[in-house]
């Protein structure tokens, strides 16, 4: 959350001190179904939750789910809607739809009805204004990247899954990609780990940024090859 601050650990409005950017939230809601992705399944799309009781007469506290893509846009399983008098009426969503995931962030409308008419109008534009350009299937070599001390000088990096790149529908736009990484890579990498990123530049368009994983396990460099990668980097080229 890189454009984002907290002058306070609870949340509240403080004046403008705390804010988080459209882009930071879209990262979090990215983070959140990649990183957790049985427990976002099992929880953000439930239409309603029930839990604990209430004071005294006991009865079961039942909360209704707000996201107002639920039942109105196909695919749609979640984020989280937000509310304070600095921000307006703001919502995090999502929603797949042939194995396509779009992620979107609306914030300051003034009514909580507008968040909803809103939200289900930029959701079903996404789907429907862009899509997806393949640039490389699940598993492809996509090149090699260096690494520091380990039992060979390179490892190959590639596609975790089948990676695209969003485009204006209709649209084969010209593309570069090229392999971003901080390196050399230090050893041990494990088979899958993700070291570096395809950058995706095309003319009129932000750059896309997708993940490249590790496609082999690299151990530590042994002694005699330590000894002898030393001996490289002090007299070598």
């Amino acid at each position: 959350l890189s454009n984002s601050q907290f002058g306070t650990s609870n949340g509240w409005p403080d004046e403008g001190r705390t804010f988080v950017t459209a882009r930071d939230l879209a990262h979090l809601a990215k983070a959140t179904i990649l990183d957790h992705p049985q427990l976002y399944k099992r929880f953000y799309s439930l239409p309603s939750f029930t839990w604990g009781k209430t004071l005294g007469a006991g009865a079961a506290i039942s909360q209704s789910n707000r996201d107002p893509l639920l039942g109105k846009v196909a695919g749609a399983d979640g984020l989280k809607t937000g509310h304070t008098e600095e921000a307006g009426y703001g919502f995090t969503g999502s929603a797949e739809q042939n194995g396509r995931r779009l992620v979107m962030v609306v914030a300051g409308l003034d009514t909580y009805g507008n968040r909803a008419s809103e939200s289900v109008r930029f959701m079903n534009w996404g789907f429907r204004a862009w899509s997806p350009h393949p640039i490389v299937g699940k598993g492809k070599t996509v090149g090699d990247v260096e690494v520091q001390g380990g039992g060979s000088a390179t490892v190959g990096v590639i596609a975790p899954r089948d990676l695209s790149a969003t485009v204006p529908a209709g649209t084969s736009p010209a593309m570069q990609g090229k392999i971003v990484y901080q390196g050399p890579v230090k050893a041990p990498i494990k088979a899958g780990d993700h070291i570096a990123d395809l950058v995706i530049d095309s003319p009129g368009m932000p750059q896309q940024v997708l993940p490249l994983v590790a496609q082999a396990d690299v151990g530590e460099a042994g002694f005699f090859r330590r000894a002898w990668l030393g001996l490289w980097g002090l007299f070598g080229a």
